[in-house]
């Protein structure tokens, strides 16, 4: 197989080119025109290319997906299904933004105190493979008695391969269950028998602020679930919004829809009180924000516990490598 240096160092539009890009498409300019007021030092190769393309007869929503970055890039070809470049841009964008929110909420709470835990247990598990048995052999050398350090040293290495290999486990497990399919099918199962759980609120909060982003653009409800709908790269909102639109079908009403177990148990009450209210943007708006400062809670619940135990953990095994450390010491002094 040949690869090209274009194929090696592709290079992509930025987000900023495309959230002004989009904003001049929404004021009527042509892509042309858009192109020469945009056009900068880093970005005109790939204006240029895309111009030629054009000019080839391929159509903008054909081949935009080679210039867009990985992060944006999903949402614009699902969304292209149904709806127009301009539009499918300008709600990606907005898809986008939401998404870096709850991502940035995730690393800043979770992902921190997963890694430090993660690294701590993993320089634990090599000095348990190559570090103390050299100590021990060294104190047995002097007939020191080691048996209470023995026993220990036991329940210390079964801690840690319990943590280590779990933690690994954890991670073959997300891979596992990484695919559409799978992590749809996992889903189905935490909300039937986990109706409160972490997932379930936070797939719940995204998928009615993803709705709103839709509604708030002009979007009637079942254009709003059709969009949702074609998400392939969101396959759990994908999943939500086909649930809710089949049950708007049977001539549920939305309140009804959203009582079924796929979805957050308080969702149902707010969407009743935006009926009574009439003012359906402003209530699920208090939702979602309602709902982001329980999930922001709960990570720092979850944090919180993590550091914790890893701290205990640590100072527990810092004082045990401490004693171990000073062995051979003692043991010089009384022989």
């Amino acid at each position: 197989m040949e690869f090209s240096g274009e194929t090696l160092f592709k290079r992509y539009l930025s987000i900023e080119d495309l959230s002004y890009f989009s904003k001049l498409l929404k004021n009527g300019l042509s892509i042309n025109e858009c192109f020469d007021l945009l056009k900068t030092r880093k970005n005109d190769e790939i204006f240029s290319k895309i111009r030629k393309r054009l000019d080839q007869g391929e159509l903008i929503e054909k081949l935009i997906g080679d210039y867009l970055p990985k992060n944006i890039r999903s949402y614009t070809l699902a969304l292209l299904n149904s709806l127009s470049f301009s539009a499918a841009l300008n709600l990606s964008l907005q898809f986008y933004e939401r998404n870096e929110e709850g991502r940035k909420d995730v690393l800043s709470n979770i992902a921190y105190p997963l890694i430090l835990l993660f690294i701590s247990i993993t320089s634990l598990y090599l000095f348990d493979l190559y570090g103390i048995d050299s100590i021990f052999a060294l104190i047995s050398s002097f007939e020191e008695n080691i048996g209470i350090y023995k026993d220990f040293r036991i329940l210390f290495r079964i801690i840690v391969m319990i943590v280590y290999y779990g933690t690994l486990i954890i991670f073959c497990l997300v891979i596992l269950f990484s695919r559409p399919q799978r992590i749809t099918l996992f889903y189905i199962f935490l909300s039937r028998h986990f109706p409160n759980s972490f997932l379930s609120i936070y797939y719940s909060e995204e998928f009615m602020s993803l709705f709103l982003i839709c509604v708030q653009k002009g979007y009637s409800t079942k254009e709003s679930l059709g969009i949702l709908k074609s998400m392939s790269s969101k396959p759990i909102i994908s999943f939500l919004a086909y649930h809710m639109d089949e049950s708007l079908m049977e001539g549920d009403t939305l309140k009804d829809a959203a009582k079924k177990d796929y979805y957050d148990p308080s969702l149902a009450r707010f969407i009743k009180i935006a009926n009574y209210t009439n003012d359906f943007s402003s209530i699920i708006e208090s939702y979602v924000f309602m709902t982001r400062e329980k999930i922001r809670k709960r990570m720092k619940n979850y944090t919180l516990t993590i550091q914790l135990l890893t701290y205990i953990f640590i100072g527990l095994v810092v004082i045990f490598v401490y004693q171990i450390l000073f062995m051979p010491m003692r043991a010089i002094s009384i022989f």
